[in-house]
């Protein structure tokens, strides 16, 4: 029904739910959710994520489950692509709470250091600090 996905467009994008199950981990777990996805007709699973998405999709793949996956991480931090889903919005996200930020600091003559996420990778602050 188009009318019940016509304002995700705007909405960022984990309204696809995000989570870590630690218990992943174990292989027993990982059969489990193998055989929850053969016995509702789950054919392929399309992964989006980071590195820990694709260290699951990957185990999946082992057991059979056909898997793809696309780089989904603020970070940034993916090889083999320039800029993965999700950079874009959180750097512009970014840019305009800096540009808030500088004119409040102008008008009160005060400095103010912005920390941003990222992990191990310098990217959104770089961009950022390019764009800004």
């Amino acid at each position: 029904d188009r009318s019940s996905v016509s304002d995700i467009i705007h909405r960022g994008g984990t309204i696809l739910r995000t989570a870590r199950c630690v218990e992943f981990k174990k292989e027993e777990v990982r059969v489990k959710a193998t055989k929850i996805l053969k016995a509702y007709g789950v054919d392929a699973l399309v992964v989006i994520g980071g590195d820990g998405s694709f260290t699951g999709a990957k185990l999946l793949s082992k057991l059979g489950v056909k898997t793809v996956g696309l780089p989904g991480t603020i970070d940034n931090d993916l090889t083999y692509t320039d800029f993965t889903i999700g950079f874009d919005t959180a750097l512009n996200t970014i840019i305009d709470a800096i540009d808030k930020i500088r004119d409040t600091s102008t008008s009160h003559e005060r400095v103010s250091i912005v920390e941003v996420m990222g992990r191990d990778c310098g990217d959104l602050a770089l961009y950022a600090g390019i764009a800004g």
